[in-house]
């Protein structure tokens, strides 16, 4: 089997088609095409015609990994949870995370600052944000030096009791609105005193 002609593709100038015996047979980055050293009229065996879909289909997989990873902030866990549903291998898992993290497209800090942001939006408390940043594969040592930069857990507490206490179903039952407070990660001595500190703000607007 010889190598008849090499196209760059109309949609992807950076894949290339490689055909063999003036049939199309597989196609390349560009990248790999000069990895590879392949040119029109090299001679290519079964095994070698193998490696080449091989090659292909692992660029396709980068291809599509890239895509994914940019669309927003990523952990190298979901990436690698990514990589497994989409049955890479091992050897290919490795190089993907290693270039992602090298080139900065996969970023755990910059992940976890994402994370943090969003989730006090949401006021969630320090617990909670923590439980799911280590459930995202996040380390401790990361965790410990980005979360004291958000907003401090009682200025949140604070924000979600001026938000909610009113909703007519909390304002009718406290209990229910401190275990709605407890669900978002907040510990009871801290519910207590905010609810406590709004109460009396109450009773001094009242006068």
């Amino acid at each position: 089997m010889t190598i008849t002609k090499i196209a760059v593709q109309q949609k992807d100038p950076n894949r290339v088609n490689i055909f063999v015996d003036n049939s199309y047979a597989v196609s390349l980055t560009l990248d790999q095409l000069l990895q590879q050293k392949i040119k029109i009229g090299a001679v290519l065996s079964d095994a070698d015609l193998k490696v080449l879909h091989k090659l292909s289909e692992d660029g396709k997989l980068r291809a599509r990994a890239l895509e994914w990873v940019l669309l927003r902030p990523r952990s190298a866990f979901e990436l690698k949870t990514y990589l497994l549903k989409k049955q890479a291998d091992a050897d290919v898992q490795a190089a993907i995370l290693t270039e992602f993290a090298d080139k900065k497209y996969q970023d755990d800090a910059m992940f976890a600052r994402w994370w943090i942001e969003n989730r006090v939006r949401k006021n969630k408390s320090d617990i909670a944000i923590r439980t799911e940043l280590m459930q995202k594969g996040i380390s401790r040592k990361i965790i410990d030096d980005v979360l004291p930069g958000a907003l401090s857990q009682k200025e949140r507490l604070r924000a979600l009791v001026a938000k909610k206490r009113l909703v007519p179903k909390y304002k009718a039952d406290s209990l229910k609105f401190k275990k709605f407070l407890q669900r978002k990660g907040y510990s009871y001595s801290d519910i207590e005193e905010v609810l406590g500190e709004a109460i009396d703000g109450d009773d001094e607007g009242s006068f």
